[in-house]
């Protein structure tokens, strides 16, 4: 849940290359993040069980969970694994969005600690959007990011008759991109139920779960296959592992950008 409203890294070619449709070559995923535009205020409120609470500004937001930045002077010290309740409101609006959540990461960002917000039920989030919040809950906009080029992740694919091991181009938490060669894809259709497993950096366990094919784009030599992982297909006991490793590639990909941005420009 790292996505920045108002200054979101743009990654650098060189370390983010990706097409333009993304994976699956359109929008169609769960649990999208939504940029706030200008002027918008989101406060987001952490109200822990034994009482303590800390506001601060919502900095991503999704039916599946919320990144919030606290003000280091405002912190209140929550732990990872933490369960509490979360509010989203508008400055401008009487009622906001209230659901149980469990926080999947803490980090700090400049003078902020930034936590990493888990909906523990996403039907309890979305009984709540009315009009005016739907905007921010708006499912054609995800967080999805590439691997480190130095560390290949591969993804193993079965379906009823066939199978695959080929690399993985993107990933979120709604889903993943996986490049292979044309001769992997044959029988491989849109709308097909897979099998998917594969391993992120870091993670103790394999993840295994249920995902269906929304997307497939032809390049010039490669195919990239959009996966949707399935509701109540197995993705949901890696929640916390995936929304971690997203946030860590965020965090890489920014402090990337920040060290080409310092370099001198070569004189044209």
């Amino acid at each position: 849940m790292a996505i920045p409203l108002n200054d979101q890294p743009k990654p650098n070619p060189s370390e983010t290359p990706r097409p333009r449709t993304g994976a699956g070559g359109r929008d169609g995923r769960r649990q999208y993040r939504v940029q706030k535009q200008a002027g918008t205020q989101l406060e987001a409120t952490i109200l822990c069980a034994d009482g303590r609470k800390a506001v601060g500004e919502c900095a991503d937001l999704s039916v599946g969970g919320v990144g919030i930045l606290v003000p280091l002077a405002k912190n209140i010290e929550i732990v990872e694994g933490a369960k509490l309740r979360v509010r989203v409101q508008h400055v401008g609006r009487a009622k906001g969005i209230e659901a149980a959540a469990v926080v999947v990461s803490v980090s700090h960002v400049g003078g902020s600690v930034r936590y990493g917000m888990r909906f523990e039920s996403i039907a309890e989030v979305v009984q709540q959007v009315d009009s005016f919040y739907a905007r921010w809950f708006n499912r054609r906009r995800t967080a999805r990011v590439m691997p480190d080029f130095a560390t290949k992740v591969m993804g193993v694919l079965k379906w009823s008759d066939g199978e695959m091991q080929a690399r993985v181009h993107d990933i979120s938490m709604g889903g993943v991109g996986i490049l292979a060669t044309m001769d992997q894809v044959a029988g491989l259709k849109e709308k097909c139920r897979v099998e998917l497993a594969l391993t992120l950096p870091g993670a103790p366990l394999p993840i295994a779960c249920r995902a269906r094919v929304v997307g497939i784009k032809t390049f010039t030599k490669n195919v990239l296959i959009g996966l949707e992982f399935e509701a109540n297909g197995g993705i949901e006991r890696y929640a916390a592992a995936l929304q971690r490793y997203i946030d860590e590639r965020q965090k890489s990909i920014a402090k990337f950008n920040e060290a080409m941005a310092q370099q001198p420009k070569r004189a044209g």
